[in-house]
């Protein structure tokens, strides 16, 4: 009922416009504009009123573009910013933020249609990275768009970078994240951890320990080494690339673990076979997090509450280890038969890990990174 009464006062303030002759006013055609879109039941009210305004500037095209982008439909959005361009009226910094809710790039590469880049960011401040950071992170399902859009850009800041970085990593083209820090590297743009988070991630899902190495370099160049955002994707990295040794390393390195941290070289140890040494640090971490807690049985504690599998540090472990989790009351996790999977690769055996794969796909048949 108030947005009622809301919608015809608006009409009855239109029709006393009208009357006085007061429509041809630009400002005042203006704020009824901007009232009736944020009060009218439909945009229908809203279009016939943009459409008797003699003038129209940037304003008035971002409050219907803006309208239709928070009512709907949004195809109308879409055709009136490409009418907007047609006319001659340039965008602004305001009208930027409704295209990117619109997700346009995305309905015209839905819809089989093409929108040059330039047309749509060629006429915005040098200083507006921002936006253009939220549309590389938000269309990075087309990578070959994703790179034309970041290339064209007036401006790349470290933001911008790690945006890119960060997009294609995210996406599983972890390839494409190498060779752009690769590029940010020989520009000599400065990186910072996030940076390195980004792409020490992307390395661990290629797996290319070179790299690996090559980045940690990096990153004691800077002086991230303590960083325990940084150190948890060395851990991870380390362990994935088939070197426990130099993931133990990292740890040991780290002044202040944190819960993650323990969990990582936790997984990463019961992983390689290193059970012993799971167990052992396993105990370390409830000691420093919980205290002593003797009466618990660190087995079923670490499979019920961490989602670690211990003890696969031989293969003859590795059955027994699968039987223990069919025998499970609580649905073992992806974490937990991931772990035995990574262990049935270190091992060689294929029937089991095969076994373990299907239970994978069973829980997320998205799970791609365990293929």
């Amino acid at each position: 009922m108030t947005h009622l009464c809301h919608y015809l006062k608006t009409a009855l303030i239109h029709a006393l416009i009208l009357t006085n002759g007061s429509h041809k006013n630009l400002l005042l055609s203006t704020k009824l504009l901007t009232l009736a879109s944020s009060v009218a039941y439909t945009m229908e009210y809203v279009r016939k009123l943009f459409e008797t305004m003699i003038e129209r500037d940037v304003f008035v095209w971002n409050t219907l573009i803006r309208g239709y982008t928070d009512q709907g439909p949004c195809r109308e959005a879409i055709a009136l910013y490409r009418t907007m361009h047609q006319t001659g009226v340039l965008p602004n910094n305001y009208t930027f933020p409704f295209v990117v809710r619109l997700g346009l790039f995305s309905m015209y590469a839905q819809s089989g249609q093409t929108l040059n880049s330039e047309v749509v960011f060629g006429d915005m401040f040098v200083r507006n990275v921002v936006s253009w950071i939220v549309m590389i992170a938000g269309y990075c399902e087309s990578a070959d768009l994703l790179r034309s859009l970041f290339d064209k850009m007036v401006v790349r800041n470290l933001v911008s970078w790690n945006a890119m970085i960060a997009a294609y990593e995210q996406n599983n083209a972890c390839r494409n994240a190498v060779k752009v820090f690769r590029r940010m590297i020989n520009k000599k743009v400065d990186y910072d951890y996030i940076t390195m988070v980004s792409i020490i991630t992307a390395c661990a899902s290629l797996g290319t320990l070179s790299t690996g190495i090559w980045l940690h370099e990096l990153v004691r160049i800077k002086g991230f080494e303590t960083n325990v955002y940084v150190t948890n994707a060395f851990i991870d990295m380390y362990a994935k690339c088939g070197n426990i040794d130099l993931a133990k390393d990292v740890f040991k390195r780290l002044p202040h673990a944190i819960t993650v941290s323990w969990s990582s070289i936790v997984v990463a140890c019961a992983s390689h076979g290193h059970g012993d040494d799971a167990l052992k640090l396993f105990s370390q971490m409830k000691e420093r997090a919980f205290g002593s807690s003797r009466r618990r049985k660190h087995f079923e504690s670490m499979t019920k509450e961490y989602s670690i599998v211990p003890g696969l540090e031989q293969s003859a472990c590795l059955k027994e280890a699968y039987e223990f989790l069919e025998r499970m009351p609580v649905e073992p996790n992806a974490s937990v038969w991931g772990a035995l999977l990574g262990a049935c690769r270190k091992h060689s055996d294929v029937d089991l890990a095969e076994l373990v794969t299907d239970k994978l796909f069973q829980l997320d048949p998205k799970l791609v990174t365990f293929y």
